[in-house]
């Protein structure tokens, strides 16, 4: 049995290898780094560091292969065989991977191999599975489409567990060698799946799988770029740093709660488990072993604070359902002042040199009745108010929107 892992980054060696390969799977990963897939293919083997506080354990993922994604025949072959997939390529990167994808498919088709396939998307992205498929099936003919509808399942999955960037210290010689914590579930679609579920004990199909898909990018998403955010005003390197910082731990934690507010409205989900959720989440940011940093964590702002992403997204979905966002408006704030080397951010930050915080606000967040708190956030921001008055403010606004908005 194989399963064929499209991208052989942090999260596809980190998370998806290790779990189908303890399952006994033999593991393939598509890649374009031909380093990573030369190491793959010689050692056979790699290792899973997984960190903590209190101790480290490392495993060996076993019988493991890997394949270049330039080399298009390669993959279609690797494609047609398959008996699970996934992808964890990221959002910008999975448009790019759609003509190999097509042709995989068509290839194994084309050999007779009508098993049902169901495709893992691992993307922090709403709606990845509906997104995918119109990229794919504009590349189908009509018989094509009926092949695709009846043998292929586009599988939403919410990756919740944390894999930092790999430095030279922490791969230790070893350029396979993946830290992680040691968090591991992987819910998924369950109304997506198509014919039998591996025995994987880690894996859970949920439906409606919406709720995962927005607990994941509000309330997790979330508050750790939020986290970064603030982390960025004061200076910290690490998110374990900025966790540590009392003011920052409770805008991140009142944040998310408004997020979860929604979401168990929405849902019928019981508060009290998405804020045992939350408690959980933030002991995991805390976890200095994983070196997660700030920079990384925050980069890209330009898509992180679009309007269906991580905080806009929440904002809208609260102002919808009449929660408070006096929080979560913190994180917009903090964000449209984040600076790093990464094009999203460069292309944020000259869009708010050129045409102010205003226009970001209506034209780029599409924000409605929070634009008074960003705005005010914003400018406390830029004056170099600390966090305890930034606090305050957050405060404030709810004791004057408590009267016709939903308490959490």
């Amino acid at each position: 049995m194989t399963f064929l892992q499209y991208g052989a980054g942090n999260i596809g060696r980190g998370f998806l290898g290790q779990l189908f390969g303890q399952a006994g799977y033999e593991v393939c990963f598509i890649d374009v780094n031909r380093e990573i897939i030369a190491a793959l293919n010689q050692d056979k083997r790699y290792p899973v560091n997984t960190v903590s506080a209190e101790n480290n354990e490392e495993i060996w993922i076993e019988n493991v292969r890997g394949v270049d994604g330039t080399n298009i025949s390669a993959v279609e072959k690797e494609i047609a065989n398959a008996d699970y997939m996934a992808t964890a390529v990221g959002v910008n990167i999975l448009p790019k991977i759609v003509p190999v994808l097509s042709a995989g498919l068509k290839y194994r088709w084309k050999s007779g191999n009508m098993k049902p396939l169901n495709i893992i998307i691992c993307e922090n992205l709403i709606d990845a599975d509906k997104y995918l498929h119109s990229l794919l099936n504009e590349t189908f003919d009509e018989e094509e489409k009926k092949l695709f509808t009846d043998t292929t399942a586009l599988v939403e999955a919410s990756i919740g567990r944390m894999v930092p960037v790999m430095t030279d210290g922490m791969k230790n010689g070893n350029i396979l060698r993946v830290c992680v914590e040691s968090y591991q579930e992987l819910p998924v679609d369950g109304a997506a799946w198509m014919g039998e579920l591996p025995d994987i004990p880690q894996l859970h199909p949920f439906t409606p799988f919406e709720f995962y898909i927005r607990r994941k990018l509000f309330i997790h998403n979330m508050g750790h770029a939020m986290a970064a955010y603030l982390g960025n005003l004061c200076g910290y390197e690490y998110i374990w740093q900025a966790i540590e910082n009392p003011y920052i731990k409770l805008i991140c934690e009142r944040a998310m709660l408004e997020s979860a507010a929604c979401l168990s409205e929405i849902y019928n989900i019981p508060l009290i488990h998405l804020q045992q959720h939350i408690f959980d989440l933030l002991s995991r940011f805390a976890n200095k072993a994983l070196g997660d940093t700030v920079e990384r964590v925050g980069r890209d702002t330009l898509r992180k604070l679009s309007k269906n992403d991580r905080f806009c997204g929440a904002v809208s979905l609260c102002e919808k359902f009449g929660i408070s966002t006096s929080y979560i408006s913190i994180g917009i704030a903090a964000g449209s002042c984040f600076k790093d080397n990464s094009e999203g951010t460069t292309k944020l930050q000259k869009l708010l040199y050129e045409k102010g915080i205003d226009y970001l606000l209506k034209d780029i967040y599409n924000i409605n009745e929070s634009i008074k708190y960003i705005c005010n956030y914003f400018n406390l921001i830029k004056s170099g108010a600390g966090l305890d008055k930034i606090l305050y403010a957050a405060e404030t606004n709810c004791n004057l929107t408590y009267a016709d908005r939903k308490i959490i």
